[in-house]
């Protein structure tokens, strides 16, 4: 009855780590194949509205994301790609740009920006070990 405790929060930290690592080896591995530098060329840009209340002053505040659409081609095939970006867009409808694209598997590509977003989900890790650290001290 006295691991129940315990384990619980060892499960949940656990499933933060796994989906965490997730994400930064999937993106981690997905700039390093990513080495064929290509001309790109921006289709279109789709802004998303999300509103949500602040849980501290119950004000709705409102958040912006992005969905960058690119063509590209390589070797004589033309390709398109989709991007994320949160909060701001470095793109805009008919900007020539590049993408990073995997040689081997020319739908797997690599914008700018990006970098920043996998730069702020590996910076959950030391959270997740300063978590694991307090979990160690109360349990152990």
């Amino acid at each position: 009855m006295d691991l129940i405790a315990p384990i619980a929060v060892g499960i949940i930290l656990g499933i933060f780590h796994v989906l965490i690592l997730c994400v930064v080896v999937g993106n981690t591995k997905r700039m390093l194949v990513c080495t064929k530098t290509v001309d790109a060329k921006v289709r279109s840009v789709e802004e998303k509205l999300k509103e949500y209340k602040d849980s501290e002053t119950g004000r709705t505040k409102t958040e912006y994301h992005y969905r960058v659409f690119f063509k590209y081609d390589y070797n004589g095939q033309t390709y398109d790609a989709c991007h994320g970006y949160t909060k701001h867009c470095p793109y805009f409808k008919g900007q020539e740009t590049f993408l990073k694209i995997n040689p081997f598997r020319p739908t797997e590509s690599w914008a700018k920006g990006e970098f920043l977003d996998i730069l702020k989900v590996s910076l959950g890790i030391p959270v997740l070990v300063f978590f694991d650290l307090i979990y160690y001290a109360i349990f152990f």
